[in-house]
């Protein structure tokens, strides 16, 4: 079955945009309004658009904007106020940790507002056998945050190798600690902080009992090279796993799960005693005088049980 097409007219950046199967093409403030409109969300805390099952389904991540849909008649296009008071489909915001139910695009053309901005959207060969659309005065959200498919999302300051959410995909699949341990270090961007807060790497291989601090580095590196294939890209690497859905908040409630079992059964003092060995050995005689492993940079429910 051939691949249905969706493209996307933004008048904010004045051209059409091809969406591509394999990725999830972000409605954000640079799509709406050319970067202009600092009330816009960037991603992944907005609305999108992603291929699933042989369709293309519109859905909303953002907490702060209502999405409003209609089809579009004749080839005007209307303003903002003029797309709500005719929305034949509504997707309210997301509340926290979820989103609403997607809306399935049918076959044809559609306007779509944001705030006060309005995109055109012409999908062609869809199958609409999918799920029946979200009513408009639907405002339950029953879907955690996921994204079954896709990579990076559209003009980021990196941009990620073709089938990067592939591999890293399949490497957390072999290695399922190093996603815990990429979600726990991470923990609070994906618990929802502005940006992208990082536990020390020390407090992330004490709590999870790992052989040391450079397995967290190794694992960030390998990352990395399977997106870019090249270091440098930290903050684009934390957006661009949680933007594909590779890691979340089911793995930093299952890491912080883990953590709370290491420290009641001892693991995480034992684990604490060695890594400061170990520092002590590499560093020298003149670390011996003792000292304290440094503290998470800001507190959350799972660091907290920690301490």
């Amino acid at each position: 079955m051939a691949t249905a097409q969706l493209v996307i007219w933004s008048p904010g950046l004045g051209e059409r945009l091809q969406c591509r199967a394999d990725e999830i093409t972000w409605l954000d403030r640079r799509l709406l309004s050319a970067g202009s409109d600092d009330t816009l969300h960037r991603s992944p805390r907005c609305a999108g658009v992603r291929y699933l099952d042989h369709g293309w389904e519109l859905f909303n991540r953002d907490m702060s904007h209502e999405v409003y849909v209609r089809p579009q008649a004749g080839g005007g296009m209307p303003g903002y106020a003029q797309v709500r008071a005719t929305a034949t489909h509504v997707l309210p915001v997301a509340r926290q940790g979820f989103e609403p139910y997607p809306l399935r695009l049918e076959n044809g053309s559609w306007l779509v507002s944001v705030g006060r901005w309005v995109l055109a959207l012409h999908v062609e060969g869809a199958d609409d056998r999918g799920g029946s659309p979200v009513a408009a005065d639907s405002g339950t959200a029953t879907h955690e945050y996921r994204t079954p498919a896709g990579a990076a999302a559209r003009g980021r300051r990196a941009e990620p190798l073709p089938g990067a959410a592939r591999r890293v995909r399949a490497y957390f699949e072999r290695k399922s600690m190093a996603r815990l341990a990429i979600a726990y270090y991470y923990q609070e961007f994906i618990l929802g902080a502005v940006g992208p807060v990082m536990m020390p790497i020390t407090e992330v291989a004490a709590a999870l009992d790992l052989a040391g601090e450079a397995a967290v580095s190794e694992y960030k590196k390998e990352l990395q090279r399977l997106i870019w294939n090249e270091q440098g890209h930290q903050r684009d690497l934390a957006e661009f796993l949680i933007a594909n859905g590779l890691v979340g908040t089911a793995d930093v409630e299952l890491a912080g799960r883990i953590a709370a079992a290491n420290l009641r059964s001892g693991k995480t003092s034992s684990a604490r005693a060695r890594l400061s060995y170990r520092q002590k050995k590499d560093l020298g005689p003149e670390s011996a005088r003792p000292h304290s492993l440094p503290r998470p940079q800001r507190g959350s429910s799972l660091s907290n049980t920690m301490t």
